[in-house]
Protein backbone atom coordinates (compact mmCIF):
# COMPACT_ATOMS: atom_id res chain seq x y z
CA UNK A 1 0.00 0.00 0.00
CA UNK A 2 1.32 3.44 -0.95
CA UNK A 3 2.75 5.38 1.99
CA UNK A 4 3.78 9.03 2.09
CA UNK A 5 7.49 9.47 2.75
CA UNK A 6 7.50 13.25 2.22
CA UNK A 7 4.54 15.52 1.48
CA UNK A 8 5.02 18.71 -0.55
CA UNK A 9 4.78 20.77 2.64
CA UNK A 10 7.39 18.73 4.56
CA UNK A 11 11.05 19.74 4.80
CA UNK A 12 13.49 17.31 3.20
CA UNK A 13 15.97 15.93 5.74
CA UNK A 14 18.85 13.49 5.54
CA UNK A 15 16.89 11.13 7.80
CA UNK A 16 14.07 11.03 5.22
CA UNK A 17 16.52 10.36 2.39
CA UNK A 18 18.38 7.66 4.35
CA UNK A 19 15.08 5.94 5.19
CA UNK A 20 14.42 5.35 1.47
CA UNK A 21 17.36 2.97 0.93
CA UNK A 22 16.11 -0.45 -0.17
CA UNK A 23 12.56 0.78 -0.81
CA UNK A 24 10.48 1.22 -3.95
CA UNK A 25 10.11 5.01 -4.16
CA UNK A 26 8.03 7.17 -6.49
CA UNK A 27 8.60 10.91 -6.78
CA UNK A 28 5.66 12.11 -8.90
CA UNK A 29 6.59 15.73 -8.14
CA UNK A 30 10.23 16.85 -8.17
CA UNK A 31 10.27 20.40 -9.58
CA UNK A 32 13.58 21.90 -10.75
CA UNK A 33 14.49 25.13 -12.48
CA UNK A 34 16.28 24.34 -15.75
CA UNK A 35 17.86 26.46 -18.43
CA UNK A 36 16.48 26.34 -21.97
CA UNK A 37 18.71 26.43 -25.08
CA UNK A 38 17.95 30.16 -25.38
CA UNK A 39 19.28 30.84 -21.89
CA UNK A 40 15.87 31.40 -20.31
CA UNK A 41 14.84 29.39 -17.27
CA UNK A 42 11.76 27.27 -16.83
CA UNK A 43 10.49 24.75 -14.31
CA UNK A 44 10.49 21.03 -15.11
CA UNK A 45 9.14 18.07 -13.19
CA UNK A 46 11.93 15.47 -12.95
CA UNK A 47 9.82 12.58 -11.63
CA UNK A 48 11.24 9.12 -11.04
CA UNK A 49 10.42 5.72 -9.58
CA UNK A 50 12.61 2.80 -8.58
CA UNK A 51 14.44 1.03 -5.78
CA UNK A 52 16.77 3.37 -3.91
CA UNK A 53 20.29 1.94 -3.69
CA UNK A 54 21.77 4.86 -1.78
CA UNK A 55 22.26 8.61 -1.73
CA UNK A 56 24.82 11.41 -1.77
CA UNK A 57 24.80 14.60 0.27
CA UNK A 58 26.52 17.73 -1.03
CA UNK A 59 27.01 20.92 0.94
CA UNK A 60 27.84 23.82 -1.39
CA UNK A 61 28.83 27.23 -0.06
CA UNK A 62 29.49 28.87 -3.43
CA UNK A 63 26.75 30.65 -5.37
CA UNK A 64 27.57 29.96 -9.02
CA UNK A 65 25.09 32.57 -10.30
CA UNK A 66 26.56 35.41 -8.21
CA UNK A 67 30.14 34.13 -8.17
CA UNK A 68 30.36 34.59 -4.40
CA UNK A 69 30.39 32.41 -1.32
CA UNK A 70 27.15 32.32 0.63
CA UNK A 71 26.89 32.81 4.38
CA UNK A 72 24.49 29.85 4.49
CA UNK A 73 25.65 26.82 2.44
CA UNK A 74 23.02 24.88 0.50
CA UNK A 75 22.53 21.14 1.07
CA UNK A 76 21.62 18.87 -1.84
CA UNK A 77 20.63 15.21 -1.88
CA UNK A 78 21.01 12.89 -4.87
CA UNK A 79 19.37 9.47 -4.78
CA UNK A 80 20.79 6.54 -6.73
CA UNK A 81 18.48 3.79 -7.94
CA UNK A 82 19.35 0.13 -8.47
CA UNK A 83 18.97 0.62 -12.25
CA UNK A 84 21.96 2.98 -12.18
CA UNK A 85 20.03 6.23 -12.55
CA UNK A 86 20.52 9.12 -10.15
CA UNK A 87 18.23 12.04 -9.36
CA UNK A 88 18.65 15.30 -7.47
CA UNK A 89 15.89 15.86 -4.93
CA UNK A 90 14.73 19.46 -5.10
CA UNK A 91 14.83 21.60 -1.99
CA UNK A 92 13.91 24.86 -3.73
CA UNK A 93 10.54 23.80 -5.15
CA UNK A 94 7.86 21.14 -4.70
CA UNK A 95 8.88 17.57 -3.89
CA UNK A 96 6.71 14.65 -2.84
CA UNK A 97 7.89 11.11 -2.21
CA UNK A 98 5.92 7.89 -1.80
CA UNK A 99 6.90 4.36 -0.84
CA UNK A 100 5.34 1.75 -3.12
CA UNK A 101 4.94 -1.99 -2.81
CA UNK A 102 6.58 -4.10 -5.52
CA UNK A 103 3.14 -4.68 -7.07
CA UNK A 104 2.34 -0.94 -7.10
CA UNK A 105 5.73 -0.23 -8.66
CA UNK A 106 5.18 -2.82 -11.41
CA UNK A 107 1.70 -1.40 -12.09
CA UNK A 108 3.17 2.12 -12.36
CA UNK A 109 5.80 0.91 -14.84
CA UNK A 110 3.12 -0.85 -16.92
CA UNK A 111 1.02 2.35 -16.96
CA UNK A 112 4.00 4.46 -18.07
CA UNK A 113 4.85 1.96 -20.83
CA UNK A 114 1.22 2.11 -21.99
CA UNK A 115 1.36 5.94 -22.08
CA UNK A 116 4.61 5.86 -24.06
CA UNK A 117 3.12 3.34 -26.48
CA UNK A 118 0.07 5.55 -27.07
CA UNK A 119 2.29 8.58 -27.71
CA UNK A 120 4.49 6.58 -30.10
CA UNK A 121 1.40 5.30 -31.94
CA UNK A 122 -0.05 8.79 -32.33
CA UNK A 123 3.31 10.14 -33.55
CA UNK A 124 3.49 7.34 -36.11
CA UNK A 125 -0.01 8.15 -37.36
CA UNK A 126 0.92 11.81 -37.77
CA UNK A 127 3.95 10.84 -39.85
CA UNK A 128 2.05 8.70 -42.34
CA UNK A 129 0.31 10.11 -45.39
CA UNK A 130 -3.24 9.19 -46.35
CA UNK A 131 -2.08 6.19 -48.39
CA UNK A 132 0.17 5.04 -45.55
CA UNK A 133 3.35 4.49 -47.55
CA UNK A 134 5.07 7.86 -47.41
CA UNK A 135 5.93 10.24 -44.59
CA UNK A 136 3.85 13.38 -44.67
CA UNK A 137 4.24 15.92 -41.92
CA UNK A 138 4.70 19.53 -42.92
CA UNK A 139 5.19 20.54 -39.29
CA UNK A 140 8.20 18.26 -38.84
CA UNK A 141 9.96 18.20 -42.19
CA UNK A 142 8.08 20.19 -44.88
CA UNK A 143 7.27 17.00 -46.81
CA UNK A 144 4.32 17.89 -49.04
CA UNK A 145 1.19 15.86 -48.41
CA UNK A 146 -0.70 14.34 -51.32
Amino acid sequence: MTQIIKAKSDTLTEAIVASMIGKYVHAPTNIHEVQTPTGATTKANVWFAGIVAGYEKAVIGFNYEDGDFSEQPQTYFNVHLTDGMGYILTTAFELELFELSEEEFNKLIDEKKEEESLVADSNEKIALSNDGDEACNTVLDDTPCR
